[in-house]
């Protein structure tokens, strides 16, 4: 019996499975192949109907890998079938990918003869292919031309042929390999592993030194990016960057609309692409053009956080938690389950959403590698979430995107079927959602676990001593610093035993003689949860007590105004502020405000109320003052729609003033998504009411912040 259709790669891992009588871990396999851990779950797919034809079984064991079983004799005819030559070097799959990469390089048409020759088929075969691969073009901004006697070739900018080669690595090349060469990298080994075909083809998309030279620089920067990002986010950062780099080397530049790109500039993110940008022209001796900053800049705003911070909106991002309290709010009619009072849910979604939004407002996509798992594991969820969705957020998210929304409301409810505390140090790449839902279950499956600290595998060498006993990690770590565990990020029934059997053979001293602060509210980890930093904590207290009191002495509900103009209506309003003493130059503060409007909408939804808000250096202090309407005036709403706004509530700071100040206005702009009651308080006009519920507003808020 011979097998008249096998790749060259798949009688390799054929062999090597045979030659072992154990179970092998999938990392293992790839690492004794030279490949990636996805290239061999790809693999293993097409295997079974091989086997089968031998009488033989492929056995994958969560948790410990995958075996070929029967019997000698079979193992043997089908050992003897691989000496025969390969017909077939390629999968389609692998084929198309590599016409990908030499498309989307080439800035000459390529003829089908020479994709032929070079892939060892016929030009039938590569027009074959080309068809299939007018689907994938259709989820880029990328044209397929292809005319006889001319050949074939990509068109569209050079962003969105930046974007396809990342999103090609993202879907061929797996975390895991990337993040074990990153931290290779770190502790001193210098170049990357060895790979297959299909990943040296990906990766080749740029010289191999780039690549570590820019993951380098990321590395020493890490405590001046704008946020921690979920690990998936800084490899997207990493390969960005590093495409960006190898772009400019070889002359192809980035294009983007000046008008669009002074917006960008007042954001947080700008200035550390500002920063990443001069190190890079400092490292590889290159100019770099300044619409490559905006590239950047929209890169970070648009990267997914991680888990373990604190995130509640500012100023700038109140539309993520408008639709994080509309979600939750037909999640919990849908679902009957107190949704609403989950803070840690609230949290998640808007640090999801936050940057899910301007992903969408953009067009950038993110690529959600569990989503398949999600859809059928969580299927009536998945649905639930759609619905919910498209019902609430009047737009249309991709599959993506809910995805990782799904495993917020998952792990919500997961949750509330058991509160159990629990202990470990946990690695998960795919960012907060599955974190969420990984810690989640962990809490309510494993009791004797008694603390857990969801961190990035890229810090996971900072907790050496902090006396922490294992690692629970959703990719092979490739690491001696703690023992770990390799499981699912849904945590599955076998992932559970092998957990417990793993605590049991730890040594008895260990899991009690080592255990960290944080079962008693504090982290060793951590050295602003420590108490003996009072001094710092009073003059918080201090700093946050006095801007409160300034915004509350301040506060103004100003006279009605009949003006329909949006622009005088504005000025009307901050020449009555300037009267009260708190402006110095009210012009400069209308334009602030004016500028701020233009950027996108400010009405909160449903309502009839709009936020405006600026920094300014002609106010003297942080201010809060409510402009009535006599005349309701039409507005663009955060989430896209038209409404008819009879309030304008605004907030002014200090430019470059202390972060407290815009902590203390975020707690104002917090109130718009409090609650019907508290919405109606401020659409009363009511200043002594209002300013009676801002004190209490205050007082919980800054018990609750310190």
């Amino acid at each position: 019996m011979a097998v008249d259709y096998m790749t060259a790669r798949e009688r390799e891992l054929i062999r090597y499975l045979l030659q072992q009588d154990k179970d092998i871990p999938v990392a293992d396999a790839a690492a004794a192949l030279d490949v990636s851990s996805r290239t061999v779950h790809r693999d293993l797919k097409g295997l079974d109907k091989i086997l089968r034809l031998y009488n033989l079984n492929l056995i994958k064991s969560a948790g410990k890998g995958v075996k070929i079983e029967g019997t000698r004799e079979d193992k043997q005819e089908l050992e003897l079938s691989l000496l025969q030559p390969s017909v077939v070097e390629y999968t389609a799959e692998e084929r198309r990918t590599l016409i990908l990469c030499r498309l989307l390089e080439s800035v000459e048409p390529l003829k089908l003869q020479t994709l032929a020759r070079e892939l060892k088929v016929t030009s039938a075969t590569i027009s074959y292919d080309l068809d299939q691969l007018e689907t994938w073009f259709e989820t880029t901004d990328l044209s397929l031309t292809r005319r006889r006697g001319y050949g074939v070739t990509v068109s569209g900018s050079e962003s969105a042929k930046r974007a396809a080669m990342s999103s090609l690595i993202a879907e061929n090349f797996g975390e895991n390999d990337l993040f074990r060469l990153m931290r290779e990298n770190i502790k001193g080994k210098n170049g990357f592993p060895e790979s297959g075909e299909i990943s040296k083809r990906l990766l080749g998309l740029v010289e191999q030194d780039k690549w570590l030279t820019v993951e380098k620089i990321l590395a020493d920067m890490k405590d001046e990016l704008p946020y921690h990002f979920a690990d998936s986010a800084y490899v997207g950062l990493v390969v960005h960057l590093t495409l960006a780099i190898e772009r400019i080397s070889q002359g192809e530049k980035i294009e983007i609309n000046d008008s669009y790109l002074r917006t960008l500039q007042d954001t947080k993110e700008y200035e550390t692409a500002v920063l990443l940008i001069q190190k890079l022209e400092k490292v590889f001796q290159l100019s770099i053009p300044k619409a490559e900053i905006g590239y950047i800049t929209m890169h970070l705003r648009g990267a997914k956080i991680r888990e373990d911070q604190d995130y509640l909106p500012n100023l700038d991002h109140l539309s993520a938690a408008v639709y994080a309290k509309v979600l939750m709010d037909y999640m919990q009619n849908a679902t009957g389950q107190p949704l609403k009072e989950d803070d840690s849910l609230y949290q998640g979604l808007v640090a999801h959403l936050d940057p899910a939004l301007y992903r969408i407002s953009e067009n950038m996509r993110i690529y959600n590698p569990l989503l398949d798992q999600i859809k059928t594991d969580y299927e009536d969820l998945f649905l639930l979430v759609t619905e919910a969705v498209d019902e609430s957020l009047d737009r249309t998210l991709p599959e993506s995107e809910v995805g990782y929304l799904t495993l917020h409301f998952g792990s919500a409810l997961e949750k509330l079927q058991n509160d159990s505390r629990v202990n470990a140090l946990v690695v998960c790449s795919s960012g907060i959602g599955s974190s969420k839902m990984l810690m989640t279950r962990l809490r309510r499956e494993l009791p004797e676990i008694e603390s857990l600290k969801n961190i990035s595998m890229m810090d996971l060498e900072e907790y050496r001593g902090a006396g922490y006993d294992i690692v629970i990690s959703t990719m092979e770590l490739h690491d001696d610093v703690f023992p770990y565990i390799v499981v699912n990020p849904f945590l599955t029934k076998k992932d559970i035993e092998k957990v417990k059997l793993f605590i049991r053979k730890l040594p008895p001293s260990e899991p009690s003689g080592s255990r960290t602060d944080s079962q008693n509210g504090t982290d060793p980890a951590d050295p602003d949860e420590h108490s003996g930093n009072v001094s710092e904590e009073l003059r918080r207290i201090q700093v946050y007590t006095a801007l409160m009191v300034q915004v509350l002495e301040t506060f103004k509900v100003l006279p009605p105004v009949e003006d329909r103009d949006l622009y005088q209506i504005l000025t009307r309003a901050e020449a009555g502020v300037k009267q009260e003493g708190v402006l110095q130059n009210s012009e400069t503060a209308v334009d602030a405000l004016w500028n701020r409007y233009q950027k996108g909408g400010t009405a909160v939804p449903q309502t009839n109320l709009a936020l405006f808000h600026a920094r300014t250096d002609s106010v003297m202090g942080p201010c809060f003052h409510i402009q009535p309407l006599v005349h309701p005036v039409s507005m663009k709403a955060m989430d896209g729609t038209e409404t008819e706004v009879e309030h304008l509530l605004i907030l002014l700071a200090p430019s470059g003033d202390k972060p407290e100040t815009y902590d203390v206005l975020s707690a104002v702009s917090e109130q718009l998504v409090a609650g019907k009651q508290t919405l109606d308080l401020f659409a009363s006009a009511d200043e002594e009411k209002i300013k009676n519920h801002m004190e209490q507003v205050f007082r919980a808020w800054l018990k609750e912040k310190l």
